[in-house]
């Protein structure tokens, strides 16, 4: 929105209010996220501008969108009839070596915190290396843990996200993998290894469906479609995920799979997971319900300072 001076309401992105008038509740994760070829300091000033214009957004919509910090604020999104957004950013590389961005982050509302995206930065190695957390990388998930951001190991390594799980384990917190496939279905570096499955279920945590299309199959042998991302599905659900399973679609972040344009096709999902026998209680739970049990459980209302 901010890079190409689109409005949220009407757009030719993924998602739009236009494109969400259709479901009766609607909450969605919104991220920052830097281009690579940007370096951290710079990037943390483009947070700032990105995070204004999208506050000048929903300020011009306030009678259609909300954006929410808490499970209390989602839940007066709801009960006003509004759609209910949350701040996110993507790559913590943006606190360049400083654990007080943190705080700048959290009180402009940032509530979720992808720690890595690609190569190496100052949190630590991202899928396509085989490198852990850096000392200042374990310092931010222990401090998003005290102060109530929600540390997310998609695009993360094995290792760094072994870190997570350890820090995670130790404080006894949930964390979420936001828009991350499984790696038994297909071993791409960005999906989810069983171990890692494993540990969010057991500490309530999230998993979100990512709609890549090089995150669901390999592309040489098999075309993307609902189908495949159906596979993610019942395979995550044959690990016990049925009460951490969400969409993380990955929406304007990638090429989506055949038969889905944008957030407006979503449905065409839940009518193949009816199709195949699924439940409309199970289904509700992977739409809407999962996330949010998740976030009345972990966001907590901030306490004034």
């Amino acid at each position: 929105m901010y890079d190409e001076n689109q409005p949220l309401d009407k757009n030719n992105f993924h998602v739009s209010l236009e494109k969400v008038e259709k479901f009766e509740k609607y909450a969605q994760l919104m991220a920052i996220c830097a281009p690579s070829a940007l370096d951290d300091e710079n990037s943390f000033s483009l947070y700032h501008h990105a995070t204004d214009n999208f506050m000048r957004e929903l300020d011009r919509l306030q009678d259609k969108i909300m954006l929410c910090s808490d499970g209390e604020e989602l839940d007066q999104a709801i009960k006003n009839g509004k759609k209910a957004v949350f701040l996110t950013v993507e790559d913590a590389r943006i606190l360049h070596n400083d654990i007080n961005r943190l705080a700048v982050l959290y009180w402009r509302k940032t509530r979720f915190l992808t720690l890595l995206w690609g190569g190496e930065s100052c949190i630590g190695g991202s899928h396509n290396t085989n490198i852990g957390l850096t000392n200042f990388g374990k310092q931010v998930t222990k401090e998003c843990f005290n102060i109530g951001i929600i540390p997310d190991i998609s695009h993360a390594s094995e290792k760094s996200a072994d870190d997570v799980v350890e820090i995670a384990l130790s404080a006894n917190k949930p964390f979420i993998a936001s828009h991350s496939n499984a790696y038994s279905v297909y071993d791409h570096s960005r999906n989810l290894r069983d171990r890692h499955i494993k540990t969010i279920c057991e500490l309530s945590g999230l998993i979100g469906i990512s709609l890549c299309r090089s995150h669901l199959c390999n592309k040489k042998e098999e075309t993307p479609t609902v189908n495949t991302v159906i596979k993610h599905i019942d395979y995550y659900l044959s690990k016990g995920a049925e009460n951490s399973l969400a969409f993380g679609c990955d929406f304007d972040g990638t090429d989506l799979p055949d038969g889905i344009s944008s957030i407006s096709d979503i449905d065409k999902i839940a009518n193949k997971l009816a199709q195949n026998g699924y439940s409309e209680k199970l289904i509700n739970k992977i739409y809407f319900e999962n996330a949010y049990n998740f976030i009345k459980k972990n966001l907590m209302p901030a306490i004034e300072q």
